[in-house]
């Protein structure tokens, strides 16, 4: 099976070897892992569909055509299947790898051991169910089954030398920081279970005043002459009980000069606020040793992290700031290319109703303003056309005022615009009705490729996005299966 499922990348490789030479058709600029997954795709297409078109591969053709342009219509169906079948190979390669991996975690918790035996778990593992196939010799199935497996249960003997074991192992764990317990100065570690042993394991201590039931010790109370403590740690595995009695000899750690000062002001303030728990507050030790000691409130300062921070995030907001500039910008021209059409079309429509250009504009600006009056959002083309009105009105001649209102504008399209008008105003064009119409024309031709392009990209983006759906979905369905062995 895992043949299989390492033959499909293998596949793909090769046909990305294959297809190395292969040039994308005009328009697709993807890059990295996509570029390459298009031209196996076109490799694909070239050698299976492109010249062998079904019924079906006509009635997608006649779609195109119908969404399309027809003079362009080889490369819009080539476009098409190619992204159609980079679809189905990415698929193949997710679900290729994701099978692997399953196959994987189920090869690596087999419990049949060499078609004849069944691994138990050991001990508090668990059971678990095994799902059997029998068949004889000829491979013919006989049956299957569901056997519940136990987990592993140690005898009398294996316990007793488990219990052997372990007790010399808690020697070992119990100290912790300590050397041994003929000398015990800090904590000592009681676990209720240890690691390789399948014993539960309850404490009892003579003295609880000195010892806590997890190991903690009251050092305050430990005499400088040290205590002598009995610790009983009870084994229990299913019907079999043990006993391990440790001793332990409590001492008091000899402390450095700044320890006991510290021990002593802890136990000073510990006494104070004991002798004064009925009154509003208690006094603070003033002296220790003969020295004086002053008393000031501990307090997290940070301010100097909320310093850095915003300095921080001004020097980002300083460089994201240019970036923001930059998308103003490019939302600009994108809005004037999208005003482009409309504002020719206009232009050929009041041109062709008897208006002077200058007329035009100075219709198209006040018709604009009175929308801003009424709350209308404002559109870049536009401010654009009532600054241009203004410098006519103030004495600028209109062939200048024209050619500053396709360099304000910084567009192609506007560019040449404002040369076909000024051209028109200094040498005279009485064709500038018609050239109009066909500038309009093409202008929302342009329009309509932009509008194609942008739809093109947008499935781009969410190719990755319906991958990443895939992969969650099989994993939601792997994980069931998997948790079941």
């Amino acid at each position: 099976m895992i043949v299989l499922y390492l033959a499909i990348p293998l596949g793909i490789f090769i046909l990305w070897f294959l297809s190395k030479e292969y040039e994308l058709p005009s328009g697709m600029e993807e890059t990295g892992i996509t570029r390459e997954v298009l031209k196996i795709s076109l490799f694909i297409f070239n050698k299976l569909f492109k010249n062998r078109m079904s019924f079906a591969g006509e009635k997608v053709r006649g779609y195109l055509k119908t969404l399309n342009d027809k003079r362009d219509i080889e490369r819009v169906e080539t476009e098409y299947y190619i992204r159609k079948i980079s679809i189905v190979i990415l698929m193949a390669l997710a679900g290729s790898f994701l099978s692997i991996l399953m196959y994987v975690s189920q090869g690596s918790s087999e419990k049949l051991i060499e078609g004849k035996e069944l691994q138990r778990n050991e001990d508090g593992d668990g059971e678990y169910t095994a799902h059997l196939i029998a068949s004889d010799e000829s491979g013919n199935e006989l049956g299957r089954y569901d056997v519940s497996v136990k987990e592993r249960v140690y005898t009398k003997e294996e316990t007793d030398a488990l219990f052997e074991s372990a007790s010399k192992e808690m020697e070992r764990v119990i100290l912790l920081d300590n050397e041994s317990l003929d000398r015990v100065e800090s904590d000592l570690k009681l676990p209720e279970k240890l690691d390789g042993y399948p014993f539960s394991i309850s404490w009892s201590v003579d003295n609880y005043e000195l010892v806590h039931y997890d190991g903690r010790l009251e050092k305050d109370l430990i005499s400088k002459e040290g205590e002598i403590v009995s610790l009983t740690a009870k084994y229990k595995y299913g019907d079999y009980d043990y006993s391990q009695v440790l001793h332990a000899n409590l001492v008091a750690r000899q402390l450095s000069a700044s320890e006991q000062v510290y021990e002593s002001l802890r136990k000073l303030i510990k006494q104070n606020d004991e002798q004064t728990i009925n009154e509003g507050s208690f006094e603070l030790p003033k002296d220790i040793q003969g020295k004086h000691v002053s008393w000031s409130e501990h307090v997290e300062d940070n301010s100097l992290m909320i310093l850095i921070i915003t300095l921080i995030g001004g020097a980002a907001s300083y460089v994201l700031r240019d970036k923001e500039l930059k998308r103003g910008i490019e939302n600009r021209s994108m809005q004037m290319l999208s005003d482009y059409p409309q504002l020719v079309s206009r232009l050929a429509l009041y041109l062709g109703a008897g208006m002077t250009m200058r007329n035009i504009f100075e219709r198209l600006g006040i018709n604009y303003a009175k929308k801003r009056e009424r709350g209308a959002p404002s559109r870049y083309v536009y401010e654009e056309i009532l600054r241009t009105v203004r410098e006519m009105g103030a004495g600028v001649p209109e062939a200048i005022a024209y050619e500053n209102f396709g360099l304000r504008c910084q567009n192609r399209e506007y560019t040449r615009l404002s040369a076909l008008l000024s051209q028109n105003l200094r040498k005279g064009n009485s064709e500038m009705l018609k050239i109009l119409q066909e500038e309009s024309k093409k202008a929302f031709e342009e329009r309509m490729d932009r509008v194609r392009k942008l739809g093109e990209e947008a499935g781009t983006r969410l190719l990755l996005p319906m991958i990443m759906m895939l992969v969650i979905v099989m994993v939601i369905i792997m994980i069931p299966a998997y948790l079941s062995f």
